[in-house]
């Protein structure tokens, strides 16, 4: 597992996002407590943190979708107030989400733009701006797509990044990636890395959610965690390894969590070999033995559940 992350930049004075004292509470939990972060342009900022920890609260308070009970939210050195996702988004702050909601029976085009497509003459759609400049985004971004094809003849890769460019659509000071690569194979995740890399270059601020160390090292230049709704660490990736951050994540050191035991393993009570199927799997071989648990990790659609 790599355990550097890429040089960081000098970082300007003043951030391109700043949170303070952030709080969220819902009946008998408070979510969020006095939470600050800060993203930088040029910049890629990890999010960590157990489930519940509080991340997709601050997402959803980031693009409007919640609104804080109390703290203060600056972009480019100004205070703003969301009300909704429309303000969120006003501002330049946009998401790509893990599932992002698109429409099967609309174009490519459609569905980037849905929601704030250019306007012709009388207030219609102006169908041929609408293609030119989804194209010129599917283009930047090297997505080997047509503006006008229909989604619903795109597979899952070529959709997320149908999802990426409708995030990209509007002008974008901070984007949020929200468990990007959860459905991708590894070269689909590799060319999601020069996508975060371009968007480095042009100077966006980025917020990085991943519960993968791997990707996390190998992308991010700084890093936050957060722990049962508050902000217990930051700083630069660099200074921090693996350990570091699990032990932020829980409250203590994983060797106390997970002490290493002696493995007391039984007889064998299965083999499987060379097992196939003709659409689904090729080849499988495994043991199991009593008093072991044995894994089975994969992609969606490797075939696990057959």
């Amino acid at each position: 597992m790599q355990q550097h992350a890429p040089q960081s930049v000098e970082s300007p004075a003043d951030p391109v996002l700043r949170l303070n004292g952030i709080t969220k509470t819902f009946p008998g939990v408070k979510a969020l407590n006095a939470v600050s972060l800060e993203l930088y342009a040029g910049e890629v900022t990890a999010l960590i943190g157990e489930n519940g920890a509080g991340k997709s609260t601050i997402v959803k308070v980031l693009t409007g979708i919640y609104r804080a009970d109390s703290g203060t939210i600056n972009v480019g050195g100004t205070q703003v107030n969301f009300t909704s996702a429309e303000d969120a988004t006003a501002a330049g702050i946009t998401a790509i989400h893990q599932e992002t909601v698109l429409f099967d029976e609309l174009s490519v085009a459609e569905n980037i733009f849905i929601g704030h497509a250019p306007r012709g003459r009388f207030g219609l759609i102006d169908t041929a701006a609408m293609n030119t400049r989804a194209q010129e985004i599917l283009d930047r971004i090297d997505a080997p797509l047509s503006a006008t094809t229909p989604l619903k003849d795109l597979g899952i890769a070529n959709k997320h990044l149908v999802a990426i460019a409708r995030a990209l659509s509007v002008d974008a000071r901070v984007v949020i990636m929200d468990e990007p690569t959860a459905a991708l194979s590894q070269k689909e995740i590799e060319e999601l890395y020069e996508l975060v890399n371009r968007l480095k270059a042009e100077g966006r601020a980025i917020l990085f959610i991943s519960h993968k160390f791997d990707e996390v090292f190998r992308i991010a230049d700084r890093y936050a965690v957060f722990r049962d709704g508050e902000k217990v660490g930051a700083g630069l990736m660099a200074d921090v390894n693996e350990g570091d951050l699990v032990q932020l994540m829980i409250g203590r050191a994983v060797d106390q969590i997970f002490p290493v035991r002696e493995p007391n393993t039984g007889e064998e009570v299965l083999r499987i070999a060379g097992y196939a199927h003709p659409t689904e799997f090729d080849d499988i071989s495994l043991t199991l033995h009593a008093g072991e648990i044995l894994g089975f990790y994969g992609l969606v659609g490797a075939g696990r559940p057959s």
